[in-house]
């Protein structure tokens, strides 16, 4: 009997075992697939562009700031510049994929300094920052601090790091990423050179996603590739670890509906129908709509957002036609301007409001009704069209009316 437990127990333990390598070795794919090279980038072309060529050319400055959304390639591209700063033989826009550029691109090399502004953010801290860079690299040609959020470091930092961010020694690179320019201090962003990382479209995000489905021997619908990237909101990261999470919950194969129904998306067919039936101005169906949202688990912030982007959209589209058709209700770019103005200010009251399917059902009724509405231009030009009209013209519209 004793033998038969100590089996079980051994079987338990190495299952057990088995398991715990297997977290250990398992990589995210936003870990996996981070791009090697300049070349690898999705998006950011133009910031590309930039900084090859002063590696190309030598125009190398000592300090950059990074600015944009999360997940937009800031620290990527910061370790990507170094990797080039410090290529073997001289700076060099294909380096070596050796040693010292794997380790500075998984975070362990020792002259390139990764930190996290938001728990480095004391005076003393960055005193002691200031002390290191005398010392000259260890291995690399030069030594790289790369300062994540920097925003977030205190009054007294900041002006701590000015004098050696202004002359620094010729061996030190400053890289500095924010999410929030606004909050660094003019007297830094005034000695760095700006980049600004802008939001990846959706079309490049989804197209990525595809080759990343692919390489994973993941079958993904093109339906679902692009609910991800709307996800994602221009943040390939964000994108790339959605994606993770879908082939957890599905498997081999990921639709659209999977997508929709774990993150509460509304789909771009219930979006359409929603927007049909306020171009119609039917209440009853678009209060109908909203039942059927909520009943589905859907998230009503994300879908007044979703709409807002397709009104955009289709008011661009009308800007050469005049309109745009609706389920047979053609809408004016002006209609559909009213329209957009009432939803972006219904955002702040959906979010803080006590009743969200309330807030939003109020939301789309009154947008409904600025469509219906008559420009007051339009009424303008009607009052002096009548002003200017003989007499009897203005009595019969006034019996008309």
């Amino acid at each position: 009997m004793g033998g038969i437990f100590l089996k079980k127990t051994c079987i338990k333990t190495a299952e057990v075992y088995v398991w715990a390598k297997m977290s250990q070795s398992y990589q995210v794919i936003a870990r996996r697939y981070r791009p090697k090279q300049f070349d690898e980038l999705v998006g950011q072309q133009h910031i590309v562009k930039t900084l090859t060529n002063a590696i190309e050319s030598g125009r190398i400055g000592h300090a950059y700031l990074f600015v944009g959304p999360r997940g937009t390639g800031k620290t990527t591209v910061a370790r990507l510049f170094a990797k080039a700063l410090n290529a073997k033989g001289g700076p060099n826009i294909h380096p070596e994929d050796d040693e010292i550029s794997q380790a500075i691109m998984n975070g362990s090399c020792m002259d390139v300094v990764e930190i996290d502004g938001a728990s480095n953010r004391s005076i003393d801290e960055i005193r002691q920052l200031r002390d290191d860079c005398q010392y000259a690299p260890a291995q690399c040609t030069y030594k790289i601090y790369i300062i994540d959020e920097v925003h977030s470091l205190t009054q007294d930092a900041f002006n701590a790091l000015l004098k050696t961010l202004e002359e620094p020694p010729k061996h030190v690179k400053f890289i500095f990423a924010t999410t929030e320019a606004h909050k660094v201090l003019g007297t830094i962003t005034s000695r760095c050179q700006r980049f600004e990382f802008r939001p990846i479209p959706e079309n490049l995000i989804a197209a990525h996603l595809a080759e990343i489905a692919k390489k994973e021997n993941i079958s993904a619908s093109e339906d679902a590739l692009r609910a991800i990237a709307r996800l994602a909101n221009g943040g390939m990261r964000d994108a790339q670890s959605i994606l993770d999470q879908m082939i957890s919950f599905c498997g081999k194969k990921i639709d659209a509906d999977d997508v929709t129904g774990v993150y509460g998306l509304a789909s771009e067919a219930q979006i359409e129908s929603v927007i049909s039936n306020m171009a119609r101005g039917d209440y009853s169906a678009v209060v109908k709509s909203v039942d059927e949202l909520v009943a589905g688990g859907c998230d009503l912030y994300r879908a007044l957002c979703d709409m807002q982007a397709y009104l955009r959209d289709a008011m661009i589209a009308s800007f050469e036609s005049g309109y745009k058709d609706f389920g047979g209700k053609r809408l004016s770019s002006e209609q559909m301007m009213r329209m957009l103005d009432v939803l972006q200010g219904a955002e702040k009251g959906l979010k803080n409001g006590l009743s969200e399917k309330a807030n939003f059902e109020v939301a789309l009724l009154k947008a409904v009704e600025q469509s219906r509405a008559r420009a007051i231009n339009t009424l303008i030009k009607e009052l002096d069209k009548l002003s200017n009209a003989p007499a009897e013209v203005q009595k019969k519209n006034s019996g008309s009316a």
